[in-house]
């Protein structure tokens, strides 16, 4: 019933609102939403519409319409070709993926991401803390396909470029407070400071805090205590009450900008620094509903599909978890659970020089100095294991990059070139054990009496030494490049052509010293080396004025590295991206309507590849490869944006995405893949695995591939971030009303079923003698996303002396519709009590609400 009101209110304030205008506004040509902004996409000025590649810019005013905070905000669907969903349940760290195309894990510091993330020109490798709050965005730009001639490494998939603010030297301000449910209140502004002495300064900051999105049960037992930590870590859990309530968060930063003009010669400084503590999630089972299949063999037997799933102390007590249910959304644990937390650091310096050396030739200076520190934990839930496995990581990111450019323009021809150096410094170190109960089936094992699934975070029997390892990496990367645009006086100069190419010399080196609690007598070492080029070729016709076509293929990679997670911690190889692209960037009705439409092509030699390679016996170990089979993905991106009537526009977006499902077999000694033989997919009929039931899905390996290939693993690979359809549709409307002007906003974002974390569905391990396989199917159900959002309020509000307020209400997934946002498969059968698979996911945020009011000067 409250979902009905809530929509009923919704409606009856679009229908409230006054009626639309019919005159036409006065001055110059109308234009659609943010297609005329201004973009850096080519490392030069450009007006959107006039890049000749897929490129999707939101201004800082429609981000805050849309409460898009950070980039988890933008999730699946907002943006063509992106997803983005919260790295391990944390708002602070983020995981991108770009066409279908994305890091499994986007967590390890020995390794790097496929879609690059630039702040102010400058690179952000690491996924820890790339969701903090934005504090001064001028706006976001997001690149699809590869950008690795003018980016580079790790820029294969894409790019996402946030571009700040810069200072005024005129005094202006705009500040903000709110609150909303869940406790939570937020404080941001921004100052530019009047001209002194040449100098332009702009300070900025702000202050959010939460309360969390669900409710944990008290326990004395998880109260004043400190959860065990290794010797060797760089941080140590405090004292103190762990059954907070998840998702609770508290951050605050600030940045100040100084500019300055020396003639032709202009210095622009940033600095900001931001800390936030982000409480971890709390997983939810998901159940599969096909019983008697080979993904549900046992057809709850033992316990009810819809049944619990259960945890047992060794004094007969039973503690009980039940699969989520998808038609409400959860608001509390089924008990006490410990709650840990994330702690992010983040500060950098920017230093830009930029020298007009003529009309036609521009030199520039971008010179980066980061350090990112995340450190903290999480708990899992019984989706993964009967006995709370907990885990934990510091990762401490060192960052330095220089780059120099020269940018040459007239009026028919156009050249980038530049070089630059990137360094980087990672310590990565990872921690696991139990929280509760006693391991399973192990008589004797230590429990603590009556407390049940209370217990803190302690070390297990198997490995008294814990599970603590540490490894370090550092990157040294060289890169030239070039790329050239050339309007030729043939075609009435509609035609333009552009070329690029770079050059990349990328070294990394890591090392681990320590595993399983213990330091080797002899370090673990590897490397991964990487020299090539990559080339861009782009030709755009301009039809008319308003409307031109491009087609364009490039190429991209991202580096080698090594997996944490890995026992032998050897090195694997470089990945390849090759894609086409053939696009329309269009307007119509005088600018009123913007239609930019892309399709895309791209495959991936040598994919990097994450796999648990002993799931039977420690799923805790994985390992890293590269695939000889390529990844093969097509699709089609549409938006659209349209000014109706004055004050009244209309913004979407679609997306569709095609990718090759492939089956490959994994050798665990040597890690190399290949391509089995007459292995298949069943399509129905009965099986050993499922003899009651349909073994439908069911990877069968065939006799000749077991006897070839004894200890191998078989798997299925899917698409990482590959919704086939995504999209979202948004509506705003604006209105002089006394003493303001009158504003509501209406955004509802869709996408279907994808792959996020675990890229396999289907995992069959042959046995050492390659005589009898073992199919472990995943229950991988993929996540998707189903949320509406509104803004209405009040702008322009005089105040006096020129200041201006706002008032304002938002809402955040009107519907409270519960939406997967991580999502981790697991086997069947991962204990007696639980005789059919099932995963644990975190979930995206619950219905949101709240109010603010701004000042603008």
């Amino acid at each position: 019933m409250k979902k009905q009101l809530l929509f009923a209110s919704a409606a009856l304030s679009a229908l409230s609102m006054p009626s639309l205008a019919s005159a036409q506004d006065q001055g110059g040509r109308a234009t659609a939403g943010d297609a005329d902004i201004v973009v850096t996409a080519t490392r030069r000025e450009q007006r959107l519409q006039e890049v000749p590649l897929a490129v999707t810019a939101l201004s800082g005013d429609t981000l805050r319409s849309r409460g898009i905070e950070n980039l988890n905000d933008l999730g699946p669907g907002k943006i063509a070709g992106l997803t983005s969903y919260p790295l391990n349940g944390t708002e602070t760290g983020v995981a991108l993926q770009m066409r279908g195309y994305g890091t499994s894990d986007a967590s390890q510091g020995t390794q790097d991401n496929a879609v690059a993330f630039y702040i102010d020109g400058i690179n952000i490798p690491r996924a820890q803390g790339g969701a903090l709050d934005l504090i001064t965005p001028e706006r976001i730009e997001v690149l699809r396909g590869p950008q690795g001639q003018l980016f580079g490494r790790n820029a294969e998939a894409g790019v996402v470029q946030i571009v700040s603010r810069r200072p005024s030297g005129v005094l202006g301000g705009d500040f903000r407070a709110g609150i909303g449910n869940f406790d939570a209140y937020e404080l941001k502004g921004r100052l530019d400071m009047p001209e002194i002495a040449g100098f332009r300064i702009q300070l900025s900051g702000m202050y959010r805090k939460r309360g969390g999105y669900f409710r944990n049960v008290k326990s004395a037992l998880l109260q004043n205590i400190t959860p065990v930590s290794s010797p060797y870590s760089s941080f140590h859990w405090k004292t103190g009450d762990y059954d907070r309530d998840f998702r609770q968060l508290k951050t605050y930063g600030g940045r100040v900008a100084v500019e300055r003009d020396f003639g032709d010669l202009n210095i622009f400084y940033a600095y900001d620094n931001v800390w936030a503590k982000d409480d971890q999630a709390f997983p939810q089972i998901l159940v599969s509903p096909n019983i008697g299949t080979i993904e549900n063999p046992n057809g709850g037997i033992t316990v009810p599909p819809t049944g619990p799933a259960t945890i047992f102390t060794t004094d007969g007590g039973r503690y009980q978890q039940f699969p989520l249910d998808l038609d409400k959304y959860p608001d509390s644990a089924p008990f006490a659970i410990p709650s840990l937390y994330f702690i992010t650091k983040n500060r950098g310096h920017v230093l830009n020089l930029t020298y007009g050396a003529s009309d036609a030739l521009t030199l520039k200076s971008i010179t980066g100095l980061r350090r990112s520190i995340n450190y903290g934990g999480a708990v899992t839930s019984l989706g993964t294991s009967p006995v709370q496995a907990w885990a934990s990581n510091y990762l401490d990111s060192k960052v330095f990059s220089q780059e120099l450019q020269a940018i040459y323009t007239t009026s028919s021809f156009n050249v980038t070139v530049g070089g630059i150096y990137f360094y980087e410094d990672v310590q990565d170190e990872r921690d696991s054990g139990f929280s509760t109960n006693c391991p399973a089936g192990i008589a004797g094992a230590p429990c603590t009496p009556g407390g049940g699934p209370s217990r803190a975070p302690y070390y297990s029997p198997f490995a008294p030494n814990g599970g603590f390892i540490r490894q370090f990496s550092k990157t040294n990367a060289y890169a030239a490049y070039g790329q050239a645009s050339w309007t030729p006086p043939i075609l009435e100069e509609r035609l333009e052509l552009t070329a690029g190419l770079r050059y990349s010399d990328d070294t990394k080196r890591a090392r681990r010293d320590i595993f399983n609690g213990v330091i080797l007598p002899t370090q673990l070492r590897n490397e991964a080396k990487e020299k090539r080029v990559d080339p861009a070729f782009t030709a755009k016709v301009k039809l008319t004025e308003d409307m031109n076509t491009y087609v364009r293929y490039a190429s991209g990679f991202r580096d080698g590295g090594a997996n944490v997670r890995s026992q032998v911690f050897t090195a694997y190889g470089t990945e390849v991206l090759k894609s086409w692209e053939i696009g329309m960037k269009s307007q119509w009705f005088d600018r009123r309507v913007t239609l930019n439409i892309a399709a895309f092509k791209y495959k991936v030699e040598d994919q990097q590849q994450s796999i648990q390679t002993s799931p039977a016996t420690n799923p805790s170990i994985s390992d890293t490869f590269n695939v000889t089979v390529p990844y093969r993905a097509k699709g089609l991106e549409v938006e659209l944006s349209a000014r109706i009537v004055p004050g009244l526009s209309l913004a979407a977006n679609y997306t569709y995405v095609d990718s090759n499902k492939r089956l490959i077999g994994i050798d665990p000694r040597t890690l190399t893949t290949f391509k089995p033989n007459g292995t298949s997919i069943l399509s129905s009929g009965p099986c050993a695995a499922a003899p009651a039931g349909n073994c439908a899905g069911a990877l069968v390996v065939s006799p000749a591939d077991m006897a070839a290939h004894p200890g191998a693993s078989f798997l299925q690979l899917l698409g990482v971030g590959a919704a086939k359809h995504a999209g979202s549709v948004s509506v705003d409307f604006s209105r002089p009303l006394d003493p303001g002007v009158f504003n509501i906003h209406f955004d509802w974002t869709r996408s279907s079923k994808m792959t996020c974390c675990a890229p396999y569905k289907l995992l069959t391990v042959v046995n050492s003698t390659g005589t009898a396989a073992s199919p472990s199917p995943r229950y991988n159900p993929g996540v998707f996303t189903n949320r509406i959002n509104m803004r209405t309020g009040i702008s322009e509000i005089p105040l006096g002396n020129g200041v201006k307020g706002e008032l304002a209400f938002w809402v955040k997934n009107l519907l409270n519709h519960v939406d997967l946002g991580q999502l981790f498969p697991a086997g069947n059968a991962l204990n007696a009590s639980q005789p059919y698979p099932q995963a644990a996911t975190y979930l995206q945020p619950p219905r949101t609400m709240g109010g603010e009011f701004r000042v603008q000067f």
